[in-house]
């Protein structure tokens, strides 16, 4: 123990007489680690965001909709109509079925126009009640859309406080939509979801319908499953009566219905892949730091090669010169992995405030698992060691004599 503490305070200050060198030799084992971690901990702030917000939802939620064409651009011909609504309201286990419309219109408000998505309200309060539980919907100011208001709106987040018109909109303002008025009645809670609800309209079905010219179509069907009935086998049945009514063989369907469970591990999966991608070139990076470290360490190694002969002149053993290389690389890959990660820290925490200010509150969260932290730097040590087991193993096998005549 002795021993190898005193070879490692050799190594340190070997190191620390090589600034530049040192810090360049740990410039690919930084990269990557820093990649890894802020890459990896914002992936994983993101899954738990996306499934916080599913698990609002409740996993009794089916969604139903259209399939993108093959081209996964546009949508096919294909709708939802009222029929399939009344069907999946029939369906044995659902307890109820909300329908929505959703479409981008032309908006508005302080004679500022812009595009916009309108949303529709169904027009029962037990459908309006479900559409507010499946998209997570809470009143932030005002009172909540019902089925018996018309001409009125409630509107998002970002509508109502990012100054999108040119300032904030506040209840009894009126807004146009393809040139009708409507009173805001209420504002929502941030959703977490720029890109639709948090820029959301929502009007009543009855409304939309006149809006969008569109007397019987659906974007969307959310039907809610029994409690003691497993929603994935509700969603069978679904399927199964609309491939009746819709004349669609098994595995020819136009339309799917997924579980909030589906979606959630649909997202994660994703998540999942481009996390292995983001490691896969970050593992590029410490590959590259590696071979820096191999390179230094054989450098090293040539230089100190009269040090060498007389460390084994007075006693040094092999072990104890490739233990004293072996630490050097393996303290060149755990500080370039320490700096690492403090810096993809630093990093992910800058993306999170960065989007959580233009976007609101919640858009995003870092998370920093401990594997992810001891994991980066285990491998950063491992990496800096292995580099180093080969130069470490040449010094060691030099010879005294020969070592001492090295010029």
């Amino acid at each position: 123990m002795t021993d190898t503490i005193w070879l490692a305070k050799l190594a340190v200050k070997n190191i620390q007489k090589r600034k530049k060198r040192t810090a360049l030799t740990m410039l690919g084992i930084f990269i990557g680690i820093t990649a890894v971690v802020a890459l990896i901990s914002l992936g994983q702030g993101l899954k738990q965001t996306i499934n916080a917000q599913f698990e609002k939802v409740g996993a009794d939620k089916i969604f139903i909709e259209i399939k993108e064409s093959h081209f996964g651009a546009l949508e096919s011909q294909a709708k939802l109509t009222k029929h399939d609504l009344e069907t999946i309201k029939k369906t044995k286990g659902v307890i109820g079925v909300s329908g929505i419309l959703f479409s981008s219109v032309r908006t508005e408000f302080n004679r500022i126009q812009r595009t916009q998505f309108i949303m529709s309200m169904p027009e029962t309060s037990k459908e309006a009640e479900l559409t507010y539980a499946a998209h997570n919907l809470e009143i932030d100011k005002g009172k909540k859309l019902t089925h018996k208001d018309k001409n009125k709106a409630l509107i998002g987040y970002n509508i109502a406080n990012k100054k999108l018109f040119g300032k904030d909109i506040v209840v009894g303002n009126k807004i146009l939509v393809n040139d009708m008025s409507f009173e805001i009645i209420g504002t929502l809670k941030r959703t977490g979801d720029p890109t639709m609800m948090d820029n959301s309209i929502i009007l009543p079905e009855e409304n939309s319908r006149e809006i969008l010219n569109n007397p019987d179509e659906y974007k969307l069907i959310v039907a809610q499953s029994a409690k003691e009935i497993n929603p994935d086998e509700t969603a069978e049945k679904i399927e199964k009566e609309l491939r009746k009514t819709r004349h669609k063989k098994e595995g020819k369907e136009d339309f799917e219905a997924r579980t909030s469970t589906e979606l959630i591990a649909t997202f994660n999966k994703v998540l999942n892949i481009i996390q292995a991608v983001f490691a896969g070139i970050a593992a590029i990076s410490l590959l590259v730091g590696g071979i820096g470290i191999m390179n230094t360490m054989y450098t090293a190694v040539l230089e100190r090669t009269k040090d060498i002969g007389i460390m084994k002149a007075i006693g040094a053993r092999n072990k104890d010169i490739f233990m004293l290389f072996f630490i050097e690389s393996g303290l060149l890959g755990l500080s370039g992995g320490i700096i690492g990660i403090t810096t993809g820290i630093l990093i992910s925490k800058t993306v999170e405030t960065a989007a959580n200010t233009v976007f609101g509150e919640g858009t995003i969260s870092s998370a920093f698992p401990l594997y992810l932290i001891l994991g980066s730097i285990a491998f950063s040590f491992i990496a800096g060691t292995i580099s180093g087991a080969m130069p470490a193993r040449r010094a060691s096998k030099l010879k005294p004599v020969d070592a001492l005549r090295y010029e």
